[in-house]
């Protein structure tokens, strides 16, 4: 700064013809004086842009709507945040410095209580308050807008308002949701800190950008005294600034009427804020700064709800009409307001298990997820998208939670529409895929692949998912590469035969041979198993037969393994188990196993059923090839052979004449069958042969049965 000042001094001093002499000393003076007086004025900036990059404005909150509220990222992390700004030139119509004070003491309370007060319910500080001259400005996490704004109140915000803003319409659920939110505030603040908020109002409750509600506007909180319900307190009133006061219009009757104020004082607030957030943002009183308009219209104030009842749930007419009531001894205390069964619903339930675990406490959060992924499928969307899916977000992050969150996580992904699932989830499932995971999380995603893979598309599957399970063999864990290679079952269909060659087949082989571990051996048979189907017919007879011929494993249930992939081989042709294959390779491999001790009695069974199916194999190829070597001559039955000669005749057919001779071993005579043109006929090969008697032996009939299933006989 001073430097900027000394530079400055003597541009004035040049462009005045100081160093000349051309001007008079004290105009020199005055010149000085007031460039520095800008100079520090200039570099009295606020210090909270030294830690926030501050974009837009988005909303507005507190008294009066005095806080500006924008979109900020802090420089160091690059964390997303909200920036409250105060500008003094607010309040600077005021005239008299006391009531400017006054405004701002109360904010500055405000924010000391905020940085005091830690809950899930309220508004969580990232950075404390900075103050200079003309503004004060402190740092939340990420703000939506207030719930003043929602409603409608676009007081100080700029002329164009964001269209999110203007297009942002509740649903049942996020209501019902949101009311309890601010009396579960409402409760820690009465029963666990003894302070009355004095200002429940729809500018002092939050909606953050995860779509919670959450209580702020602290500067006019009450400490109770102990043993006593009520405590004194200031009533609205023209002599004080509006933006240093409660805003009277959610003010209770107790606290305008007779300057005393309870926790059950809050209770009317809420009651006021549920009718408006019913009423389209009005409050059933409209005072507009008059407190003799507050009286008037607190009167008539039951009138009016009843108007606003019809748009009210019924479970939450009757409630609220009590919190309403003049007479405190009807009101709802917020411990008992937030056990109304209009809030008993199961997603209510989940909500608030989610906000209310402790981050540092497994078990919670496991009980938190658990129920969590039970009430996923009823959640409406927006709640679904808004308030839970940041957070599963943000928990599959971090290595401490991700084991706890990714359960919610893919029951999420399990239930969301496709559209849903790539347009939102997907471009940040994809990170948490591909970012260092313990091996828990990497097995329970790998486990669930089948839910990934239904609504992936082709292209990411290719990029992100199939990389993780290439990936997860290498890993170290046991228990990962077991995982891994149970996958490739269900990603089979994504992999060409390329992929299956030159990755799939020589890791699982590698993992077989280099483990001991009976499991990931079975793993690694499994997985060949699981991808024949996918492979040609020479991959299989080049790469996995050898390697299945090769085994020498004794352990029972690797045997099986191995017996389970010869099955599925012997299934099907296409695989090329050929016969020759089934006695030379296989069966030679697998016939040592029979005398195997270690297998059961059911085991064995199996590996026989599976030997017999070989054999069969075998005797069937074999008889087939066999039967297409052999010629087989068709003979007609005895009594169908006549003798043909040709058409004139005479045996002109001696050319195509074939004999077979039938030596009859017992009679020692011979037989001759012979082939003319037009069939076969029979001719003994002696005179004598025709007069012997005929001879039936238990040999000849042998024959004879062999002959006559070539349809001939020895026996005439």
């Amino acid at each position: 700064m001073l430097e900027v000042t000394v530079e400055t001094v003597k541009i004035v001093e040049r462009d005045r013809g100081c160093c000349k002499g051309g001007c008079r000393v004290f105009g020199c003076k005055m010149d000085f004086l007031s460039m520095l007086k800008h100079s520090i004025i200039a570099d009295d900036s606020n210090s909270i842009i030294k830690h926030y990059d501050i974009g837009r404005q988005i909303g507005t909150a507190g008294p009066e709507s005095v806080w500006k509220i924008f979109e900020a990222v802090r420089i160091e992390d690059h964390k997303e945040a909200s920036v409250f700004w105060f500008e003094k030139k607010v309040a600077d119509k005021l005239h008299k410095p006391r009531r400017r004070e006054q405004v701002a003491e109360i904010l500055r309370k405000e924010v000391n209580q905020l940085c005091r007060i830690r809950h899930p319910k309220i508004i969580s500080i990232q950075h404390g308050l900075e103050e200079c001259h003309d503004s004060l400005a402190f740092a939340t996490e990420p703000i939506f807008a207030s719930l003043s704004n929602i409603l409608g109140n676009y007081e100080r915000m700029p002329a164009n308002i964001p269209q999110e803003l203007k297009d942002h319409e509740f649903i049942d659920m996020e209501i019902k949701y949101g009311i309890f939110q601010i009396t579960d505030a409402l409760s820690f603040l009465h029963s666990s800190e003894h302070l009355i908020h004095r200002n429940v109002c729809p500018q002092s409750i939050l909606i953050t950008k995860k779509g919670a509600w959450k209580l702020a506007g602290l500067g006019f909180v009450e400490k109770t005294k102990e043993g006593k319900e009520k405590s004194s307190c200031q009533s609205w009133t023209t002599k004080v600034p509006k933006m240093a006061q409660p805003d009277l219009n959610f003010i209770a009757p107790e606290v305008q009427l007779e300057k005393i104020c309870t926790p059950l004082s809050d209770m009317f607030s809420l009651g006021m804020v549920i009718c408006a957030i019913h009423n389209y943002g009005k409050s059933l009183i409209s005072a507009d700064h008059l407190p003799g308009l507050y009286v008037k219209q607190l009167d008539q104030m039951h009138e009016t709800f009843g108007v606003v009842a019809h748009r009210m749930s019924l479970q939450l007419v009757e409630p609220v009409e009590k919190m309403i009531n003049r007479d405190v001894r009807y009101r709802p205390t917020a411990q008992l307001f937030c056990m109304l069964k209009y809030f008993n619903d199961p997603v209510v339930s989940g909500l608030q298990l989610l906000d209310a675990a402790d981050r540092k406490d497994p078990v919670m959060r496991a009980d938190a997820y658990a129920n969590l992924s039970q009430v996923i499928p009823i959640m409406p969307r927006k709640i679904l998208y808004r308030n839970v899916f940041p957070v599963l977000c943000q928990d599959c992050r971090s290595c401490d939670s991700m084991v706890y969150a990714l359960p919610a996580m893919l029951t999420m992904i399990d239930f969301a529409p496709r559209d849903d699932y790539v347009d939102i989830i997907l471009p940040e499932f994809r990170s948490i895929m591909s970012s260092s995971k313990p091996v828990q999380a990497t097995v329970y995603i790998l486990n669930k692949l089948d839910v990934i893979l239904a609504k992936t598309p082709l292209e990411e599957i290719k990029s992100e998912v199939l990389p993780l399970v290439f990936n997860t063999l290498d890993s170290s864990s046991l228990q990962a590469q077991e995982a891994a290679l149970s996958a490739f079952s269900v990603i089979k269909e994504y992999l060409d035969d390329n992929i299956i060659r030159k990755m799939v087949l020589p890791r699982a082989k590698s993992l077989f041979y280099r483990s001991t571990n009976v499991k990931l051996r079975i793993n690694a048979l499994t997985c060949i198993d699981h991808m024949l189907d996918s492979l040609g017919k020479m991959l299989i007879l080049d790469e996995v037969l050898p390697f299945l011929t090769d085994i020498t494993c004794q352990d029972a249930d690797v045997v099986m393994a191995v017996v389970g992939v010869y099955k599925h081989m012997l299934s099907d042709k296409k695989f090329g188990l050929t016969h020759n294959l089934i006695a030379s390779k296989v069966m030679p491999s697998l016939i040592p196993h029979t005398v195997n001790p270690g297998l059961s009695m059911e085991q064995f069974g199996d590996l026989m059923e599976v030997l017999r199916e070989m054999l069969e194999q075998i005797d069937r190829q074999r008889r087939n090839k066999m039967k297409l070597e052999t010629v087989i001559l068709p003979v007609p039955p005895r009594g169908s052979i006549k003798m043909q000669g040709g058409e004139d005749g005479s045996d002109n057919g001696l050319g195509n004449v074939q004999s077979l001779l039938m030596v009859n071993e017992r009679c020692g005579s011979t037989t001759v069958f012979t082939r003319g043109k037009t069939g076969w006929y029979t001719s003994p090969s002696t005179p004598e042969l025709q007069q012997r008697p005929k001879i039936s032996s238990p040999k000849t009939n042998r024959k004879n049965h062999s002959l006559q299933s070539l349809g001939m006989s020895l026996v005439r």
